[in-house]
């Protein structure tokens, strides 16, 4: 995986990706359309060169989280 820095935008979706959220239901509480969330993940995951599920959440663990963070909804 790499170590690129993350967007807060790429944050909030690498959460909720962990999360089990659809791409609808980010779509619906961060902006836009399911197909661009969609389109969103696969660059994101492409960026960390990830695939797995368990990668995806050691990636949330160890790039997605702030002092402020509050949980995923």
């Amino acid at each position: 995986m790499t170590n690129l820095p993350l967007s807060p935008r790429e944050k909030q979706l690498l959460r909720r990706f962990v999360a089990g959220k659809t791409d609808a239901q980010i779509a619906e509480r961060l902006g836009g359309t399911a197909a661009q969330v969609a389109e969103q993940r696969v660059r994101l995951l492409e960026k960390l060169k990830i695939s797995a599920p368990d990668e995806i959440a050691d990636a949330a663990e160890r790039l997605a989280s702030w002092g402020t963070y509050r949980g995923v909804t």
